[in-house]
């Protein structure tokens, strides 16, 4: 129905208290909290989280892991959903040996299953126990019971992640397989299926996409990866790769490569990068990070276009302390794979050289499962690229970004009543701000900005757009401090607000 739930961690001093917050746009473009949001779970530790939104229902489902004694967790919304009550229950997480499981991915099927992956807490770089569950809602019980997990396999990544059909009931979970147990850089990309969501063969049903291990090649996974189910019940995989000589080294010249269920055949969405060898000193993109990495996909219905958004990092963009600075980028897919457009830069938000407090290092991307007309992208604007818990750069405050790419028309859309253009968000604002708009009916628009003296400083939007709910976003960097206005037009309709920005 077009509404749109968030969750992320945030900590107000690093490391902790630690938090999961989440916040909710409803259909009509009402937000749950014009500030950070609210707390999901009551404690000061719980982090690391996922979420996910049943195909036909508005009830998100966000999975973290927390502290002794209760690791990992779910919180199911209310009905009516959006208000920030949940309902929160234990996941089955006990390993033998007495370990748990954390990180969980999360994925809600059509036959009201919330699905589970989760990955064992182990010594670092030791193998970890591979699991999953799934919480039956109607009766409030797990699957394969309320205290273990089923096993699936061991890895030495944290990459697993799920997915689940919009028009049926299958459920896919797809990872990064180990094939030395001493490296975490040798993986290949597997998967298992279940036609229901019930049923699963965890003996003998795993595929295995890559087999790089088996063609005599030095081509290995790592980490990232992502898979979604599209509107003719095919799953998609995406996944960054390296060349690797030896178990304890990579070239830096990253893949990023592309399988369907229905085609089985993998193929490239965008040529190798960066096109010359990454210079290793000085300018490093961070641990469990690669020079393509973090992606994402999303699929527009109807149409079945399927959207590709990865981090990607350029050794011209680099912060005074050593890391490079990321950017958003996107292609897509209207044939399954068999081509794809040219990479576009969403963010292109370079700021080379930056000081701590000062870098827009854009990381961290997710996007929606539905493409409404639009990409919902949600990600982290570090001001200080590398990442703290991996003692990378400084501990800065980092605003989390709701970024709305219009990339065609809303097959499904809900109209609002009334012509409306709604206050900035956050406002003040020291680098980005959202800015939020209704249009009764299609019309041309034009969104300017206009500083204190009357001067127009930037044109955000100038084209045709649907009637619907729109939502922009404003990069500042290049302006001064101060006062300005935004002024929205569409046809004989004219609102304009205010707002301030301070660097």
């Amino acid at each position: 129905d077009h509404s749109i739930i968030f969750a992320f961690m945030y900590s107000p001093v690093y490391p902790r208290p630690r938090k999961v917050y989440f916040n909710w746009v409803d259909s009509a473009g009402q937000w749950f909290s014009n500030g950070i949001g609210d707390n999901v779970f009551p404690d000061s530790v719980t982090g690391y989280c996922q979420v996910a939104m049943p195909p036909n229902g508005n009830r998100g489902v966000i999975a973290a892991h927390a502290g002794a004694n209760i690791f990992t967790e779910i919180a199911i919304d209310s009905d009516p959903p959006g208000f920030g009550i949940f309902n929160i229950y234990n996941a089955p997480d006990l390993l033998s040996g007495n370990t748990r499981t954390i990180w969980p991915y999360v994925a809600v099927g059509n036959n009201n299953l919330v699905h589970l992956v989760m990955s064992e807490n182990s010594a670092d770089r030791a193998p970890q126990r591979l699991c999953y569950a799934h919480f039956n809602q109607s009766n409030t019980s797990w699957w394969p019971n309320a205290t273990n997990p089923q096993y699936l396999d061991s890895v030495k990544t944290i990459s697993s992640v799920i997915a689940a059909s919009p028009v049926s009931n299958k459920v896919v979970i797809a990872y990064s397989k180990m094939t030395d147990t001493s490296s975490q850089t040798w993986n290949d990309i597997c998967y298992y299926l279940s036609p229901d969501g019930t049923t699963w063969d965890f003996t003998n049903g795993r595929v295995n996409v890559t087999n790089y291990g088996d063609d005599d090649d030095s081509l290995w996974a790592y980490t990232d990866i992502a898979v979604i189910f599209d509107y003719n019940d095919n799953f998609h995989i995406i996944w960054n790769a390296n060349w690797s000589p030896d178990a304890n080294s990579y070239y830096y010249r990253t893949y990023l490569f592309h399988y369907s269920s229905n085609r089985q055949i993998i193929d490239e969405v965008r040529s190798p990068w960066p096109d010359s060898l990454w210079l290793s000193s000085g300018c490093a993109f961070g641990g469990w990070n690669r020079a393509i990495c973090k992606m994402d996909l999303g699929v527009q219905p109807i149409s079945n276009t399927l959207y590709a958004i990865w981090t990607q990092f350029d050794t011209s963009d680099c912060s005074a302390l050593g890391y490079a600075n990321g950017d958003i980028w996107m292609a897509y897919t209207t044939n399954s794979g068999i081509s794809w457009s040219e990479p576009l830069n969403l963010t292109n938000s370079h700021t080379p050289n930056c000081e701590a407090g000062d870098c827009d290092s854009d990381n961290w991307a997710s996007l929606g499962d539905v493409v409404d007309g639009k990409l919902n992208i949600f990600y982290v604007n570090d001001k200080d690229a590398g990442g703290m818990p991996q003692t990378e750069g400084s501990a800065t405050e980092n605003p989390m970004l709701y970024y709305p790419v219009w990339v065609g028309i809303d097959e499904n859309p809900t109209k609002p009543a009334n012509f409306t253009l709604g206050q900035n968000y956050p406002n003040p604002f020291n680098s980005n701000t959202a800015i939020s708009f209704e249009l009764k009916t299609a019309s041309h628009v034009k969104l300017d900005i206009f500083n204190i003296t009357g001067e127009k400083v930037a044109t955000l939007i100038n084209r045709e757009l649907p009637a619907g709910s729109h939502r922009t976003t404003w990069n500042a960097g290049m302006v001064a401090s101060g006062t300005y206005y935004y002024r929205l037009t569409a046809g004989k309709e004219v609102q304009t607000k205010q707002m301030v920005f301070i660097k």
